[in-house]
């Protein structure tokens, strides 16, 4: 029997070992609480469907102290569940003790760094030591793009491969081929992320606008649709009923600035989806969109293992490195231009997607095999790349000088509200203060 130990696995996982999911009776006493991240949950589902082993086990890096939790028998091997690990402010130093204990090979698969723009990271003195235990414990570090193998560079470890995300390579083909686009009548699925700033955006009010001028142009097609991929209020708003779904479709129009656009209204109420189980999330992006757009990463990657056309919005580290590596077309949101789906679609090069891809399957499939763990996928049809992507494919639209004229009058419109806005709290804030600092204030209170 083979046995497979996880750290921070995050989901369970079906009979079989083959998919993962979020096991959730109750999603509204669930995301009463906050919200879950689903991408998460992709990445465990892709893993489990790549390697092969008859028993498998898991520890939340959350609850890595507890000695209780630990293997009591030997594993054939350890993985760590890629995600977010290298920033300035994430500290696994709580997994330090069950590291040196773990015997046999210790291999993340998909390790990322998270920052709003490429930078030299000053990781957490814990971190740095339990990276360092888990390079001595295997191979290579798998790591998702140029970023994160140079930040692993900076604190001496050397010993990786750049392979991506594991939720890409899902199909477990050498191959995909990108299905053919309607650029004006296809049926987009999108996601949305309320909640970018510090190291998840280089620019929140830049990101919040176009994510606002995204919605609004999605709402527009009847046939399009929204995926909630976790987070708290959308998620609400899809299993309540009556005022208290209302209620929260009202706070994410007003996030947005959307009161009282019926389109977007009817996209929320009426065509807005959530999964906690990944093939029943992947399955209905195959029947349901022709594309997909969007600001959360596994949101687009959903369908692009399956073939299905994808565009990012890049806005941080993470999102930027990985559409580079996989040459994936993205629209730059520094670059602040006024959202035009028909002509986004149009001038989206998916042309080196499907060649880049094969590398990069041959990539992940050198890396599981030099590491020893036990996996399914089919022998590349390429070599592995010789050099990683490190120039984004962008997508470059001709706008007209009435189309951007238009976009940053109203930008500069709403910034101007904005600011008198902010002036009027202020002035009101020192009105305030001036009542109880004046001299009078004291006598006014005494009487």
């Amino acid at each position: 029997m083979k046995k497979l130990f996880v750290l921070n696995g995050g989901a369970a996982v079906k009979p079989g070992n083959k998919s993962a999911f979020l096991k959730i009776d109750d999603p509204l006493s669930t995301f009463a609480r906050g919200g879950i991240n689903t991408g998460d949950v992709l990445v465990y589902d892709a893993m489990l469907k790549a390697l092969a082993y008859d028993q498998i086990t898991n520890v939340q890096f959350a609850h890595a102290a507890d000695e209780k939790l630990w293997p009591t028998d030997d594993y054939d091997a350890t993985v760590i569940r890629g995600s977010n690990y290298l920033t300035e402010t994430v500290d696994i130093g709580n997994v330090i003790p069950l590291l040196k204990k773990l015997k046999g090979p210790i291999v993340p698969v998909g390790v990322g760094a998270q920052a709003a723009k490429y930078k030299k990271l000053e990781m957490p003195k814990g971190s740095i030591e339990a990276w360092k235990i888990i390079a001595d414990k295997c191979e290579t570090i798998g790591v998702r793009g140029v970023y994160s193998a140079e930040v692993f560079n900076d604190i001496g470890i050397k010993n990786i491969r750049i392979i991506g995300c594991p939720s890409f390579y899902r199909n477990l083909r050498p191959s995909i081929e990108i299905k053919p686009l309607d650029p004006a009548n296809a049926r987009v699925g999108l996601t949305l992320n309320k909640y970018l700033s510090a190291d998840y955006a280089s620019n929140a009010t830049k990101t919040n606008r176009m994510q606002r001028a995204l919605i609004e142009a999605v709402a527009k097609r009847p046939a399009n649709r929204l995926y909630s991929q976790g987070e708290r209020e959308e998620t609400l708003a899809i299993f309540e009923t009556g005022e208290a779904k209302q209620k929260h479709i009202r706070s994410i129009l007003g996030k947005y600035n959307l009161e009282g656009d019926k389109d977007v209204e009817a996209l929320m109420s009426e065509r807005m989806q959530a999964f906690f189980d990944v093939d029943e999330w992947a399955a209905d992006a195959r029947d349901n969109v022709d594309v997909l757009v969007g600001f959360r990463l596994h949101g687009n990657v959903i369908g692009l293992h399956q073939g299905i056309p994808a565009v990012f919005f890049t806005y941080d580290s993470r999102i930027r490195e990985l559409s580079t590596l996989f040459a994936i077309p993205s629209v730059e949101i520094e670059d602040y231009m006024p959202i035009n789906l028909e002509k986004i679609f149009e001038s989206a090069d998916f042309s080196k997607v499907q060649h880049v891809y094969r590398l990069n399957y041959a990539e992940y499939h050198r890396f599981l095999t030099e590491n020893g763990l036990n996996h399914v996928l089919a022998k590349p049809v390429a070599s592995p790349p010789e050099q990683p992507l490190v120039k984004p494919n962008l997508v470059k639209i001709d706008q007209t000088t009435e189309e951007v004229t238009d976009w940053f009058r109203g930008e500069v419109d709403f910034m101007t509200s904005e600011i008198e806005t902010l002036r009027s709290r202020a002035w009101n804030l020192e009105l305030k203060l001036r009542e109880k600092t004046s001299p009078d204030a004291g006598a006014k209170l005494a009487s």
